[in-house]
């Protein structure tokens, strides 16, 4: 690593430089997750410490350990772990997490303690959730930023550095990161985020070199140390790549059942299991009175939606013009594209958003097929309203 880039060195322009890199790194097929992650949870969590009470929902922590799993090593037997833990013990952990940290910030590793008494969740994967509360302050204890931090040029020193994900070690990560934000900010009078040290810490990572595989997140579960040398060399070739086709999909749901574990479409976005066996399962059915009744909702939905908006009704005649406002709804609310419906559509306008008729104009190839992406199969995901 470049001594400009070390921890001691690193300027704001050098960061800033390294943070705009940092999509170029993410795999796309969990851009859903990421946005999610980076944006619709933290935003969500503002809400409700707003409304009184701050907490996280168990789809929410689950989506959180998916994007983390995803981001690095992939540990189905952490998945699992986090998914046993109840609705009730997911919502009184955050809750009491978050007071506690909110009471007094230097306490963080009391909203550490209190979150790693779920099953699954270690040191890392609590400072994940709790960083999702506070994304300012409270740095996610990922392998980049610490190996980043604690980089020397030695073996087994940089990037190559093992990691216990101990307590201890997150309290190290944290008054690291405390004292390079300080720096920066002094040196550039400009506030910097954890999020910004830790985005920047990933490119580089992923930049440099491939990382070793670490026990990490054996947090409660021994099924997760490495595996023998002789398991490792049974499975050194590489797994066969599975199209990432809604046909697919919806063959793997149903190959899993009811009681399998969740299964994701290339965006991210965890699928309905319980809706796609119902409605994939058996001969088609013929188009019924409610079904017909659904169709004409639709379009008085549409209509009503071009009137939130502030345009023609002629483009309520339009199909595909709805995609485009159910994108613009999605961003501006802060949520995914597949739970925008009309209850959206009404808070947007309570909100006070406002639309220009020529935002949905001229419309990009690259535009459009993001925009295509994002509708495809979009109904069979959990919490669809495209139905």
């Amino acid at each position: 690593m470049k001594a400009t880039d070390s921890p001691k060195e690193i300027s704001l322009e050098t960061l800033r430089t390294h943070l705009n890199s940092y999509d170029s790194h993410v795999p796309e097929k969990i851009q859903g997750l990421e946005e999610i992650r980076l944006r619709t949870i933290p935003e969500t969590l503002a809400q409700r410490k707003k409304d009184g009470k701050a907490f996280l929902e168990k789809a929410e922590v689950i989506s959180l350990v998916e994007w983390k799993l995803k981001h690095g090593t992939y540990r189905p037997n952490l998945a699992k772990l986090v998914a046993s833990n109840s609705v009730k013990d997911i919502r009184e952990a955050t809750e009491s997490a978050f007071e506690a940290y909110e009471a007094n910030n230097d306490e963080y590793a009391k909203s550490v303690t209190v979150l790693s008494k779920l099953k699954g969740i270690g040191p890392a994967t609590a400072s994940l959730l709790l960083s999702s509360y506070d994304p300012v302050k409270v740095p996610f204890f990922s392998d980049e930023l610490f190996r980043y931090l604690h980089w020397e040029e030695a073996k087994n020193k940089g990037w190559d550095r093992k990691i216990s994900y101990t307590a201890k070690e997150y309290k190290d990560l944290f008054s690291r990161v405390s004292d390079l934000r300080s720096r920066l900010e002094r040196d550039s009078k400009t506030q910097v985020s954890v999020l910004d040290l830790e985005k920047a810490a990933y490119a580089l990572g992923k930049s440099s070199t491939k990382f070793p595989l670490d026990a990490e997140d054996a947090e409660g579960d021994k099924a997760l140390r490495p595996p023998s040398p002789k398991r490792r060399k049974r499975n050194t070739s590489p797994p066969k790549e599975r199209p990432d086709d809604n046909f697919s999909r919806i063959s793997e749901c149903e190959r899993k059942g009811l009681n399998g574990f969740p299964t994701y479409d290339k965006l991210g976005f965890e699928l309905d299991k319980e809706y796609i066996i119902k409605h994939t399962s058996g001969r088609p059915r013929p188009l019924g009175k409610r079904a017909l009744e659904r169709l004409q909702q639709k379009g008085e939905d549409r209509k009503r939606k071009a009137e939130i908006l502030g345009l023609p009704k002629e483009k309520a005649d339009r199909i595909t013009y709805e995609t485009i406002w159910d994108d613009r709804v999605a961003k501006d609310l802060g949520i995914a594209f597949h739970t925008v419906g009309m209850e959206e559509y009404e808070e947007w306008q309570n909100r006070g958003f406002k639309a220009n008729p020529e935002d949905f104009e001229n419309i990009s190839k690259e535009e459009d097929d993001r925009l295509n992406e994002l509708q495809a199969g979009c109904a069979l995901r959990k919490g669809s309203k495209h139905r």
